[in-house]
């Protein structure tokens, strides 16, 4: 996966995930990832950019439910 999408994927990660007063901070955060992949790609659209990043933070998110637990259970 690409660095900047993992890290717009997990921006908004945090951003759904946080409460009233750190929803504010990591909202923030996502912006400015996403303003500086609009400064390097100036063809792209902010709005294009958000949609695809929800899309691929939904594909993420099904993974991360379907993974395994990490400890197995007793037999």
């Amino acid at each position: 996966m690409n660095r900047e999408l993992e890290s717009l994927i997990l921006a908004w990660e945090n951003v759904s995930a946080s409460k009233d007063k750190e929803a504010d901070t990591h909202l923030a955060e996502f912006y400015s990832i996403i303003d500086k992949v609009i400064e390097r790609c100036p063809n792209l659209s902010r709005d294009d950019l958000f949609k695809s990043v929800i899309i691929a933070h939904r594909k993420w998110a099904l993974k991360q439910d379907s993974r395994p637990p990490a400890i197995p259970p007793k037999a």
